[in-house]
């Protein structure tokens, strides 16, 4: 029989999280944690001090009033000595009660040396008489009373003793009024202090805010947001540190963009993600290669300005790159007036074929409407025959330690080079392989070519042109030469088409 599980008890800290989770916002700013926290330490510590100044005061007033009534009786003591020894019941009584006429004093009493009370006058509480100055705390409907006792003394002899009765009244009020102005003070100087402690704490979390919003614009991508305050303390070293990685990372972008425009985009990524392993080597891959040439090039460069020839090369180019960006191709290098781009490298494409021989159908659209275009100008046209291939190749870097390049060389791709010397302008040739898969063939018109020898080869090798692909992948291609050519206005191309 399996026994059930034990449930686990929560400790007391996580029952109090769960309490009060609910009414726990989700974001606190920290400035608003800081200023709390101060707060509350300053009304404590205030509250604390304001206890202890208080409660020092209201003893100090009190040890003053027994002083007072202490030396009063103590006075009383020293007056009633002779008319005691004398037995000067009348002249006791005239001092007892002259000084009960005093607003201060409430009773005064003479005792004799047995406690026997001789006479009094006022109030006085019950109860035996003490020989020895001391003083008793009572109560009379409300009212409070304090009664001190002094001995009379003749020779170091007990001849009796007095009492003076004193109202609390007094100094209860004053007491009273005390405490009213060290309360009043201390919630005064608490808000004062809280008010300044959320400004401080203002100003102290100001630095985090800071830092948030760079981090918030280097999230956006916005790598060259800089902190410029300046401290000397722990958060002055966050902001230098912050602002040397954004720095850094800027300069790496930099990089980055720069070697994106040697190399492809995938392969500038790679390698600046890991700059330890740009290292010669190479591995084994499946993937398809474009040759793009321009027919007639070499007569063409002898009628042009090197610099035409340079203007002309970039432009045509640039339609290439576009057409090998829409179908996830790669261009592995420009070699003078050819242009070799291959699919499915560095990044895998299970579509690396068609979508290389769309690639070849694009260029040679983009070439004839760009033509079109640069005619109407006046200026000169090219036209580029192409070769298509695909199978193993070996992929990596290769060169030297000192320069190396990442390309893809091997069979298949000196078939691609051969192939695009031996068709006509506007021609797109393919070796007759890709056909193979149905899954192609459905997909592109084609018209076979014939065998052809090609140098390097005893066999002939069966090829076909490329007339174009399916309707649907047209329809999208149609929309991205329309969206290319809509960029060549001189006002977007600053002249340059």
């Amino acid at each position: 029989m399996t026994q059930p599980p034990t449930r686990q008890r929560s400790t007391p800290r996580q029952r109090f999280n769960a309490l009060i989770k609910p009414y726990v916002p989700a974001y606190f700013p920290v400035a608003w944690k800081m200023g709390l926290s101060i707060s509350a330490l300053l009304l404590i510590g205030m509250a604390l001090l304001g206890s202890l100044l208080l409660n020092n005061q209201l003893e100090r007033m009190r040890a003053q009033a027994d002083t007072f009534g202490d030396a009063i009786a103590t006075q009383l003591a020293h007056t009633a000595q002779e008319p005691l020894l004398a037995e000067d019941s009348f002249l006791l009584k005239v001092h007892i009660n002259n000084l009960v006429r005093s607003g201060n004093i409430h009773g005064a009493a003479l005792f004799d040396r047995d406690g026997q009370q001789l006479d009094k006058a006022g109030l006085v509480p019950p109860g035996g008489t003490p020989a020895t100055h001391t003083v008793r705390r009572w109560r009379l409907e409300h009212h409070a009373l304090s009664t001190y006792f002094a001995p009379v003394m003749v020779e170091q002899a007990l001849a009796g003793s007095v009492a003076v009765t004193l109202s609390d009244r007094p100094i209860i009020a004053a007491q009273k009024d005390v405490r009213d102005t060290m309360i009043t003070a201390t919630l005064v100087m608490g808000l004062l202090a809280i008010i300044a402690s959320f400004l401080i704490s203002r100003r102290l979390a100001q630095p985090i805010h800071n830092l948030l919003a760079a981090t918030s614009a280097l999230r956006k991508g916005d790598l060259e947001y800089r902190i410029h305050e300046r401290r000397n303390d722990e958060i002055g070293h966050l902001i230098e540190a912050y602002n040397s990685m954004a720095h850094s990372m800027l300069e790496k972008d930099q990089v980055e963009r720069v070697l994106q425009r040697f190399v492809s985009p995938s392969v500038a990524r790679k390698m600046m993600a890991d700059l330890n392993q740009v290292t010669l080597g190479g591995r084994d891959v499946v993937a398809t290669v474009v040759f793009a040439d321009i027919v007639g090039f070499t007569r063409l460069s002898e009628t042009l300005a090197p610099e035409a020839v340079a203007n002309m090369l970039n432009v045509y180019f640039d339609a290439i790159t576009t057409a090998a960006g829409c179908y996830r191709g790669t261009i592995d290098k420009y070699m003078g007036d050819c242009a070799m781009i291959v699919f499915g490298v560095p990044e895998e494409d299970s579509e690396h074929l068609f979508h290389g021989l769309c690639c070849a159908v694009m260029i040679q659209r983009l070439v004839a409407r760009l033509n079109q275009h640069r005619e109407a100008r006046g200026q000169t046209t090219v036209e580029f025959r192409i070769g298509i291939n695909a199978g193993a190749m070996l992929a990596g870097n290769l060169g030297s330690r000192e320069r190396m390049q990442y390309t893809v060389v091997g069979d298949a791709v000196n078939l691609a080079s051969r192939l695009s010397n031996m068709a006509a302008a506007g021609e797109i040739i393919a070796a007759d392989t890709l056909f193979a898969d149905a899954n192609i063939a459905s997909r592109v018109r084609a018209t076979e070519y014939g065998a052809m020898r090609v140098r390097g080869r005893t066999e002939q090798v069966g090829t076909y042109r490329v007339d174009g692909v399916h309707a649907l992948s047209e329809t999208l291609m149609e929309q991205r030469i329309a969206q290319f050519l809509s960029s060549l206005s001189p006002e977007a191309s600053n002249g340059r088409y």
